[in-house]
C-alpha cells in the first residue's frame, strides 16, 4: 500500500508525523500542525476526481457535394497557408506572406462551419480604428503615427471551434492577512495564513479557440470578445469576395485549450468572491465539465500590415466590434524620461513626508529612493503593457452564461500565524522620545 502524502499548507512540502511531539511537521519550513488542524483542510478536495471530458460534436458536419462544387482551395507555395474561396476566384494573394497563391485542389472532406459572424465594418472604419489605437500611448515614438505606412489590409474569415460547458468546481486558495505594531524597542509584523475554499457551479457559452495554425493564437484572443448573438447559420454565400482560412489544428489541441479556459474562468469567478486578504494565491483546483458541446464557426478578422523604419508590424482587427490588437514599438528616450519623472515626483514626495515625521535624513532618503524606484517601475511596466497588447485571454469571463454562477461552498479556515520583530533604529527611537 502506498504511503499517504500530505502537502504542507505553508510551502507545499511533504508533511511527516513527529513521534516526540505527536504533531505533523514540515521538515522544509518547520511548521507544525495537530491532526485536528489538518482535518478540515484535507477533507475539502481529497475525494474529488477529475473526469475525462467527452465533447459533443454531433452538429459538426462536412460540406455537401453541392456546396463543394462552388468552392476550392488555394495553397501558398511559400508559407504553406491554405484558404477556401469561391470557385469563380481565379487568383489571389496569401493573407499571411503576401505571395501569389496557386490553385491546388477542389474542396474535399473539409468540415463545414455551423455558424458565421458576418463582417460589420469596412476598410475605412478599420483604418480609423487603427489610428485610434495609436493614440493615448505615451511610450509610442512620436514619428510612428505619422510615418508608418499601411501596406496591406485584408479581410479573412478565421476558423474557430466554439465550446459550451456547465462547470462544477472547487478551488482552494491560500490567503494572508497582516498587521503591524510597535513598542519602545521593536517593530512587529503578524501574518495570519488561511486555507480558503470556494465551490459551486458556473456555465460558459461560445468560448472560442483559434483553429488555424497560421494565425497567432495570442493575437486572435487579443481581439476578443465576439458577440455570438449576431452569428448566422453558415451559408457559402458569406464567402462571396472574402476568403476563409482553412481549419488545420488538431481537434484535441483546441479541446485542451477550451478546458484550460473553462478552468481559468472558473478560478477567476471564485476568486472574485474572496475578500479581505492582503495576498491571495491558488493552491489547487478541481473542475468537472458536463453538457459539453463543440461547434465550428467562421469569425471575421481584418489583418493590417504596416511598415516603419524598415520593420513590419502586424495588427488584427475584430471584424465585428473593431477592437484592435498588435504590438507597438517603445521609445527608449521616452521610457527613461518618464521613469526619471515618476521617480523624482514619488521619491521626492515620500522623502519630504518621512523627513517631516521622523526627522531622520538618512532613513527618509532611503525610503524615498526605494519606494520611488519600485513605484516608477510598476507604473512604467503598466505603460509598457499598453504598447504590448497581444496576450492570451486567461479565462473566459466574457462568455459566462447569464445567471449561471452560484456559490455553494464558502470556507475560510485559519491555519497558523507568524510574528516577526525587528529592532527599531536608535535614531528613530530617540526622535520619538
Amino acid at each position: 500500500m502506498a504511503n499517504l502524502q500530505l502537502k504542507c499548507p505553508c510551502c507545499g512540502g511533504t508533511l511527516e508525523f513527529d513521534n516526540k511531539t505527536q504533531n505533523i511537521v514540515c521538515p522544509y519550513c518547520d511548521s507544525q500542525f495537530t491532526a485536528d488542524d489538518l482535518k478540515e483542510y484535507t477533507d475539502d478536495l481529497s475525494n474529488d476526481k477529475q473526469d475525462e471530458t467527452a465533447w459533443d460534436e454531433s452538429r459538426v458536419q462536412e460540406y455537401t457535394n453541392e456546396e463543394m462544387k462552388g468552392m476550392k482551395i488555394y495553397s501558398c507555395d511559400s508559407c504553406g497557408g491554405e484558404i477556401i474561396v469561391e470557385d469563380t476566384t481565379t487568383s489571389t494573394k496569401c493573407p499571411y506572406c503576401g505571395n501569389n497563391l496557386l490553385v491546388s485542389k477542389q474542396l474535399s472532406g473539409d468540415l463545414k462551419p455551423n455558424y458565421v459572424i458576418p463582417f460589420k465594418n469596412d476598410k475605412d472604419a478599420v483604418v480609423a480604428d487603427l489610428k485610434k489605437f495609436f493614440k493615448k500611448k505615451p511610450l509610442l515614438p512620436g514619428s510612428f503615427s505619422k510615418e508608418n505606412v499601411i501596406e496591406e489590409i485584408k479581410s479573412l474569415y478565421v476558423p474557430f471551434w466554439i465550446f459550451d460547458a456547465d462547470v462544477d468546481g472547487k478551488v482552494r486558495f491560500k490567503g494572508e492577512t497582516t498587521r503591524t505594531w510597535s513598542d519602545a524597542n521593536y517593530n512587529y509584523r503578524e501574518t495570519r495564513y488561511y486555507s480558503i475554499v470556494r465551490g459551486g457551479c458556473i456555465a460558459f457559452d461560445h468560448v472560442p479557440v483559434d483553429g488555424s495554425s497560421k494565425m497567432e493564437d495570442k493575437l486572435m484572443e487579443s481581439i476578443e470578445p465576439y458577440d455570438f448573438s449576431q452569428a448566422e447559420e453558415f451559408n457559402v454565400a458569406y464567402l462571396a469576395g472574402i476568403a476563409a482560412d482553412r481549419y488545420d489544428v488538431d481537434k484535441e489541441v483546441t479541446f485542451n485549450r477550451a478546458t484550460e479556459r473553462f478552468r481559468d474562468g472558473t478560478i477567476q469567478a471564485f476568486m472574485n468572491d474572496v475578500h479581505g486578504y492582503s495576498n491571495l494565491s491558488v493552491q489547487d483546483s478541481n473542475i468537472q465539465l458536463s453538457n459539453t458541446k463543440a461547434s465550428y464557426a467562421l469569425y471575421p478578422v481584418w489583418l493590417l500590415s504596416t511598415k516603419w523604419k524598415e520593420k513590419q508590424y502586424m495588427f488584427a482587427v475584430n471584424g465585428q466590434t473593431g477592437k484592435v490588437a498588435g504590438n507597438l514599438p517603445i521609445s527608449v528616450p521616452k521610457f527613461i524620461l518618464f521613469y526619471l519623472l515618476f521617480f523624482l515626483l514619488i521619491g521626492g514626495a515620500l522623502f519630504g513626508i518621512f523627513y517631516a515625521i521622523i526627522q531622520d535624513l538618512l532613513i527618509a532618503l532611503i525610503v524615498g529612493i526605494i519606494i520611488g524606484l519600485i513605484s516608477s517601475t510598476v507604473i512604467l511596466l503598466a505603460m509598457r503593457r499598453t504598447n504590448k497588447a497581444v496576450r492570451f485571454q486567461y479565462g473566459a469571463a466574457n462568455y459566462v452564461r447569464d445567471n449561471s454562477f452560484h456559490i455553494s461552498i464558502r470556507k475560510d479556515i485559519f491555519l497558523y500565524r507568524r510574528v516577526t520583530k525587528t529592532r527599531r533604529s536608535t535614531s528613530s527611537s530617540s526622535s520619538r522620545r
